[in-house]
Order: C-alpha cells, then sequence, then structure tokens
C-alpha cells in the first residue's frame, strides 16, 4: 500500500506546493478554498492524504470526510464525519458551525473532504457556506472533486452552488509518460494501456511477474479490477459506453457520427456528450481513432480486453442486437449488419435470416458457412430452410465439411419446392457424391431427379447434361454416358439436345476423329441460336472447353464469361466448376501465369493442376511441390489424369525424368481407358518423350512422339503439331532433327504461343549439335528474351544454361513485360497495391506477382528501388 501510494504521488510536488501556500495563509487567519478535481483513478484521494499528513506536521488541525454513494440520503453524513460525529446522528447546521468556532478559536484548520460531489445535499450546501466565510477563517477548506467527460452526468450540488471567485481549482492529471517511467522498469511499456492514470498504472505493474520483459497478452485480475474500478467512477453510461466501443472497435461505419449515435440511443445520453467524451478520451490517449470509416479503438488491446471483462452476462448479446437493429434501420450493407447477428441468439427481429442469407453470397465460403448455419436458427418456413440448405450443404462441402454438408443436401432435396432450388440442391449433391468416388450414387440423385421432371423436357436435358458431367469422374459411367448418347444420335437423331451434341462432339475430338476446324464449325452451331436457360450454362461449358481447344481462345473466353453470368455466387455445379477449368486452361495457354495465379483458388485436381504449371514456368518449383502434396485424391477422374500430367511436368522440371514419366505413363493409360487419344487435352507423349531422352532411351522417345504428331496432325492446331514437331526433334536430333525443330518454329512464330520458346531452345540447341553455334546462339538468346518477357523463369534459365554452354555470355539483360512495366511505374509513383488494381481493372494478387516478378528482373529489393531501376 505504502509504494502504491508513493507512485501515485509521483509529479504532484506542484501541487503540495500549492497547498502548502493556501495553509500558511490559514494560520495568519485568512483561510481559502482549493479544489482537487481529476479523473477516476488519477490519485486524488492520495494527494489528499498526503497534503493532509504534511499538514498536521505543519501543526494544523486536520478534520477529515470521506464521502460515498450509500450516505446520501442521510442529512449532513459527511459533515458530521468532519468532527468525529456518528454519520447516522441526529443534527443540526447550527451545531456544526458551533463545533466549527469552537475548532477555530484554538487552531488552524485543514477540512478534507474526498469525493464532494458524492456528499449528502445538505453537507455539499453547509459546505459551500463554509466557503462563503473561510476567508475571515483560520481554516483551509480542502476538497476533492471526480470530473469526467459527461454523459448526460449533472454537476454536483457543491460544484454548481459555489461561487465563481471562491472556486479556486488544481487540476489533477494523469502522470506524463516521463513521469511514468520512474515507478517501474516496465512502467513506460504500460504507458499506452494506462495513458499514465496512476491507479491503471500500479495495478498493472502489480500484476507482473518478477523479472518480466514484456506485458502478459491477457490482463491480470488486478489490473482488470482497476480498469472496472475506473469505469465505474466515470459513471454507469461510461461505462456501458466503454463496453461498446471495446466490443464494436475497428468495425467499418457508413457514417463517421455513427458510432456516437449508437451509443446516444443504447445509453440514453446526448450524442454531442458522447462525441465530447470521444474526444477526452482520446485526448487523454486512452482512445485512438486512426482509421477514417471505422470505430474508435482503445489504444491498448490489454485496455480493451479489460474492459470487455467487465461487460455483464448477456450484455455483449444486447449490444450486437442493439447495432445490428442500428445498422439495419440505416440501410447499411448486410455484411455489416449480420456481423452483429452472429453474436445473438435466435430468433432475431424478422429480417435476420433474410440479412443472414444475402451476406453469406457476398463472403467467403468459410464465413458464408457461418452465417448461413446461423440462418437456420431463424424460424423458416419449410421452402426458404430448404433454400439455406442447399447454399450450406455445397459450401460445407467446400470448406472441408463434406459429411455434415451431404446430410444438409439430402434434406435440401427432400425440402424444396421450387424446380430451380431443387435442381441446384440435387445437382450439387450428385457433384459431391461423384467427388467422393460414389459416382454411381450420384447417378442415382440425378436419375431421381431426371423422373421428377418428367413433364419438362427442358429439365430432363439438363439434368442429364449434368449427370454426364458427374459421370466424367469415373472412366466406366463417363463411357457407359457416351455409348448412351451415341445410341440416340444413331436412332433417333431429332432427339439429341444440345448439351448431348455438344459432349459427343467433346468425346469425338478426345478421340481422334475430329479436327479443330469441324470442331470450330460445330461450336459456332452451338451457341448461334437461343438456348432454353435449364440447358445453357451446360452447352455454354461444352462449347467454351472445345473452343479452348481448338486455340479459339477468345471465343474461349467470352463463352465462359456468358456461362459464369448465369450463377449469382459460386457454386459446385459442375457447369460452374467446368467454367473455371476453362477459363484457368486458357490463361496457361496464352502463358498468362500470372494473372492466373492470382485467380486461383480452386480446390480440384484440375485447378490445382494448372496453377502447378504456372508455377513451374515462373520458377516456383518448391511452392508447386508443396501444392501437390497436399493433393491426396486417386479416382478415376478426368480432373485427376489432368493433375498426374502436371505432377509429371514438376517431376521433369525438377530433374527427376523417372519419376516424371511414371506418372506421364500413367496419365496415358487413365487417358486411354477412357478413350482419350488426341493430345488436345493431355500432351503427355511428347512430355514423356523428353524424359526418354534424358534417360538416354530414344526409341521410345521417338515413337512416343511420332504417334503425338500424327494425332495432332489429325487435330491440325499450330500448337499441337508444332508441341509434337518439337518432341520428335528433340528425340531423333542430327539434319533431321535439325530439319524438325525449324519447321516446329516457324509453325509456333505465328502466333507465338508458349510454346515457342521450348521450340526455340530446341532448335538452338540442335544447331549447336550441327556445328552452327553462332546462329544457336541468336537462337537461344531469341527464346531467353521471349521466356523473360512472358514471365516464363523456367525457360529463361533453360536458355540461359544453353546458351553458358556454348561460351556465350547470356542473354541481355531480362526486359519487364508491357503490364510489368506499367505496374511498376504506377508503383515507383507512389500508388498502393489497391489503387494499382483498381487503376488498371485487376485482381491485386495479379498487382502483387507482376512487381514480385518486376524486384526479379530488375534486381531490386523493395519499392523504394523501382524509380531508379526504371530510369
Amino acid at each position: 500500500m505504502d509504494t502504491l501510494r508513493h507512485n501515485r504521488l509521483v509529479d504532484r510536488e506542484t501541487h503540495l506546493a500549492r497547498i502548502a501556500e493556501l495553509a500558511a495563509y490559514a494560520r495568519a487567519g485568512s483561510g481559502g478554498l482549493l479544489r482537487l478535481v481529476g479523473g477516476s483513478g488519477v490519485g486524488r484521494s492520495a494527494l489528499l492524504a498526503e497534503a493532509a499528513r504534511r499538514a498536521a506536521l505543519g501543526g494544523l488541525t486536520v478534520l477529515r470526510a470521506r464521502c460515498a454513494v450509500d450516505e446520501t440520503a442521510t442529512s449532513y453524513a459527511a459533515a458530521r464525519q468532519l468532527f468525529g460525529l456518528d454519520p447516522n446522528g441526529d443534527g443540526t447546521e447550527a451545531e456544526l458551525w458551533s463545533l466549527l468556532r469552537l475548532h477555530c478559536a484554538h487552531d488552524t484548520l485543514l477540512l478534507a473532504v474526498d469525493d464532494v460531489g458524492l456528499a449528502d445535499p445538505e453537507s455539499q450546501r453547509w459546505l459551500v457556506r463554509v466557503a462563503r466565510r473561510v476567508d475571515r477563517l483560520p481554516v483551509l477548506l480542502l476538497v476533492t472533486e471526480r470530473r469526467e467527460p459527461g454523459l448526460g452526468q449533472t454537476p454536483s450540488a457543491f460544484a454548481r452552488d459555489l461561487p465563481v471567485e471562491l472556486a479556486a481549482t488544481c487540476r489533477v492529471a494523469p502522470l506524463d509518460r516521463r513521469a511514468a517511467a520512474t515507478l517501474a522498469p516496465l512502467a513506460d511499456a504500460c504507458f499506452p494501456a494506462t495513458a499514465g492514470n496512476p491507479a491503471l498504472l500500479t495495478a498493472l505493474l502489480a500484476d507482473l511477474e518478477p523479472g518480466a520483459a514484456e506485458l502478459p497478452t491477457v490482463p491480470g485480475e488486478t489490473f482488470t479490477d482497476a480498469v472496472g474500478r475506473w469505469l465505474r467512477g466515470c459513471g454507469a453510461r461510461a461505462e456501458t459506453a466503454a463496453g461498446i466501443v471495446a466490443l464494436l472497435q475497428d468495425r467499418p461505419v457508413a457514417d463517421p457520427d455513427d458510432p456516437a449515435a449508437l451509443i446516444a440511443a443504447y445509453c440514453a445520453a446526448d450524442v454531442d456528450h458522447v462525441t465530447g467524451w470521444f474526444a477526452d478520451l482520446a485526448a487523454r490517449g486512452l482512445l485512438v481513432h486512426d482509421r477514417p470509416g471505422h470505430w474508435p479503438r482503445f489504444a491498448h488491446p490489454l485496455l480493451t480486453r479489460a474492459v470487455l471483462a467487465g461487460l455483464a452476462p448477456g450484455q455483449r448479446a444486447e449490444i450486437h442486437r442493439a447495432a445490428a437493429r442500428f445498422r439495419h434501420r440505416n440501410g447499411e450493407p448486410d455484411d455489416r449488419v449480420a456481423a452483429h447477428l452472429l453474436h445473438t441468439a435466435a430468433p432475431g427481429p424478422a429480417w435476420a435470416a433474410h440479412t443472414l442469407v444475402s451476406a453469406a453470397r457476398t463472403a467467403s465460403p468459410a464465413d458464408a458457412v457461418v452465417l448461413l448455419r446461423r440462418a437456420l436458427d431463424e424460424p423458416l418456413g419449410e421452402h426458404r430452410r430448404g433454400l439455406v440448405l442447399g447454399e450450406l450443404g455445397g459450401l460445407e462441402v467446400v470448406t472441408d465439411d463434406a459429411e455434415r454438408g451431404i446430410r444438409h443436401l439430402v434434406e435440401a432435396v427432400h425440402l424444396q419446392q421450387s424446380v430451380d432450388g431443387l435442381f441446384r440442391a440435387a445437382n450439387t449433391l450428385g457433384t459431391v457424391l461423384a467427388a467422393r468416388g460414389e459416382t454411381p450414387a450420384a447417378l442415382d440423385v440425378m436419375a431421381d431427379l431426371a423422373e421428377r421432371f418428367a413433364d419438362r423436357p427442358d429439365l430432363v436435358h439438363a439434368v442429364e447434361a449434368a449427370a454426364a458431367l458427374i459421370a466424367s469422374h469415373d472412366g466406366r459411367s463417363w463411357l457407359e454416358v457416351v455409348r448412351g448418347l451415341r445410341r440416340i444420335a444413331v436412332g433417333t437423331p431429332h432427339d439429341l439436345a444440345p448439351p448431348a451434341f455438344a459432349l459427343l462432339t467433346e468425346f469425338d475430338a478426345t478421340n481422334g476423329v475430329l479436327s479443330a476446324a469441324e470442331v470450330a464449325d460445330r461450336v459456332h452451331a452451338l451457341v448461334a441460336g437461343p438456348l432454353d436457360p435449364a440447358v445453357r450454362p451446360y452447352v455454354l461449358v461444352s462449347a467454351a472447353t472445345l473452343a479452348q481447344w481448338a486455340d479459339l481462345l477468345g471465343d474461349a473466353e467470352r463463352l465462359v464469361e456468358r456461362g459464369l453470368a448465369a450463377f449469382r455466387e459460386p457454386t459446385l455445379e459442375p457447369a460452374y466448376q467446368c467454367l473455371l477449368s476453362v477459363r484457368a486452361e486458357t490463361r496457361i495457354m496464352r502463358g498468362e501465369y500470372a494473372e492466373l495465379l492470382a485467380e486461383s483458388s480452386g480446390r480440384n485436381p484440375h485447378l490445382v493442376a494448372q496453377t502447378v504449371i504456372a508455377l513451374i514456368e515462373t520458377g516456383r518449383p518448391e511452392r508447386a511441390h508443396e501444392l501437390v502434396a497436399g493433393v491426396d485424391d486417386d479416382r478415376d477422374s478426368w480432373e485427376w489424369n489432368e493433375f498426374l500430367y502436371a505432377r509429371g511436368l514438376l517431376r521433369l522440371a525438377s530433374g527427376s525424368p523417372a519419376e516424371a514419366l511414371a506418372d506421364l505413363r500413367e496419365c496415358g493409360r487413365r487417358q486411354a481407358e477412357r478413350e482419350v487419344h488426341s493430345p488436345v487435352v493431355t500432351p503427355w507423349r511428347s512430355a514423356a518423350a523428353e524424359c526418354h531422352v534424358l534417360l538416354g532411351e530414344p526409341g521410345p522417345a521417338v515413337a512416343l512422339a511420332e504417334e503425338e504428331l500424327r494425332l495432332a496432325r489429325i487435330w491440325g492446331t499450330p500448337r499441337a503439331v508444332g508441341r509434337a514437331l518439337r518432341a520428335l526433334a528433340s528425340a531423333t536430333g542430327g539434319r533431321r532433327g535439325l530439319s524438325l525443330a525449324a519447321d516446329a518454329v516457324d509453325l509456333l512464330r505465328e502466333p507465338a504461343v508458349p510454346e515457342l520458346v521450348p521450340a526455340l531452345i530446341t532448335h538452338g540447341r540442335l544447331l549447336a549439335d550441327n556445328g552452327r553455334r553462332i546462329t544457336a546462339r541468336r537462337v537461344l538468346r531469341d527464346a531467353a528474351t521471349r521466356a523473360g518477357r512472358a514471365g516464363a523463369v523456367r525457360l529463361r534459365g533453360v536458355a540461359e544454361a544453353a546458351l553458358r554452354d556454348l561460351g556465350a555470355r547470356g542473354a541481355r539483360p531480362e526486359t519487364l513485360t508491357d503490364s510489368e512495366e506499367r505496374i511498376c511505374r504506377l508503383a515507383a509513383a507512389g500508388h498502393s497495391n489497391t489503387e494499382i488494381a483498381e487503376l488498371l481493372h485487376l485482381a491485386v494478387r495479379t498487382v502483387e506477382t507482376h512487381l514480385t516478378n518486376s524486384y526479379r528482373k530488375l534486381g531490386v529489393r523493395r519499392r523504394s528501388g523501382l524509380a531508379a531501376a526504371l530510369g
């Protein structure tokens, strides 16, 4: 206790000197009044006690009273305390005056009254009358008053009735940082959590373990209790307001005045008073408001947690409920309103369920699951409950809670009353079951669905298309679907719906029956006329897939966007997932690796495969290996075959041709089982041929490359043929290989596709092998430059290594792509990544990826070096 008292009196000598000066006047017969005014916990009582101690040592007679709330109803309780009388006894004001005159006749008095504002009204009025006469008496009247920023509080009778000319005041402020730092080794670190308030500061120090080198993350009992006392001393409204700030701090607001308005409404206080309270706490350093458009926050997490600890049970939910109503009434976005509803129990307001579901549609999958689960707690009719269950089940599967997701989807299918809701729920359930390797069960779900839609041919066609995509997860089921469609096409071709025709075209394209030109004609025919809304997404996904294979990448992108527009939000529906796959593979075919990595968030093996390829080409094999290690699915699906191909490429690029060959051969075996022979999907043969070359096995390499070339010529696109020619050139070598490589380069140069760079590298190596080293260097430099411009770090490294083998100095300094240079110049001009993304209509992740590549190319480590590097 002595230590505490001493600590609270740090930096108080000026106050004590003023008191001593007034005591000297009192000894001379001319007394006075001094008010020690300050907030809760600043040490007013300790200062009063020290002043009384020093006065007694100086020969004054000290009479003390400590006022309390529980005595405010007893007349003259505080005044009687001064004279040692029973506060609850009877007495009159005349008796008090008699006792005062009696003491003054013999002694100089110090009347020390602590917390005068809590005294009973009669005592306060008597002390005001004493103050009016004290200048003619040997009396120093020293009172302490608690003064906090008001939230509708009225001043005490003493403060209100005291004549201005008598109201000598000494402000008792918190300690400044310099003074606080003298208390203990960690006192300076404690300052942000206490703003120098002595009661809070000493309590926080008391909670520290002996020899502690840093503050704890959780407030101790002493500090928590001190914060509670401090807030109670500020008044009930301020205590509640502090709890609201601690609970809602840093949340976004629609209007800067909203925090004050909400607190005023909740606490029945005046908005201006709340605004003043904010300003006062900020001036003391206890409150920070450095994020425009957000709630203010307490200056230190320890203070926030201590305030929250003082909230009564259920008070948090009450505050969140009030905040939800306030924000809903103000028309704020549903996600902000729903964030409060999550902390309240059902049932909520009538609009709660709608708000939660609406917020889920713009949230991340994990957050959407939380919102929809809370929505299910609200009273919902069967139809509405079925819709929510359908959305929730689909999201739960995505967020690794498949068992619960399937249960919810099954319930949704039974509850659905709308055709659209039933189709979506059953479709998602089928997709989930297929992804878990339960394709027969998934197809049973779709068969049941087709029976329920028997009187709607358009919906039956949509179900059949969805079932076909689901069947593709299983090779045997997929071939059965194809055979069934083939029988319809032969027997009653007029019954073949557009989705079925599109799927048969996909099969024939991958089977090596159709050419790209024939497929292009079919694509244009498929999308030329109007499409029934129920089947539109399935026709568009097939058309986009075929256009991408045919190297009509612009058409593919437009068809993907048309298809995605049919979905309000991300979903597990097979058409939606396939559209994402087409978009990702189109990025790879364009060499837009940075854009793909910025967009990539898919969990199915195909999207992972495309991400792995992008990571390989951008020189990040370590991250690609991490991604591959996280995939443990091994099912007979087309997606898994694509994954095997990508993993084979990764192992090949990582110097493990034998392991790569095993993956690529397994990919080829599985594709053959599905009757997929064309290299348009997975050109595994050319990659496997390269593995054989590295393993010193030219015979198998030539055989694989020749077979791919044969199939590529049936398909007929420059990309497919050029890639196969390059593989055959590498496997063959010699003059024939050189000729084949030159043909590959010529074929791939217009339009320049990413496959051109490996063709140039192969051509350069074969030129060197045939003694044409100067030409070889020129070709390899061209390859390195093109790879650098495209951000293809791996291929640039391969070209550089080939140049070094020829004794060349390497390629010219790596140049930025147009996109990279544009982004770097904006960054050098001071724009943030978010601002650049908005200016160029890009994703923020795309900007970050471009900057990372640019730093490496320019040889700078941070943003500040861009301006000099760009020149």
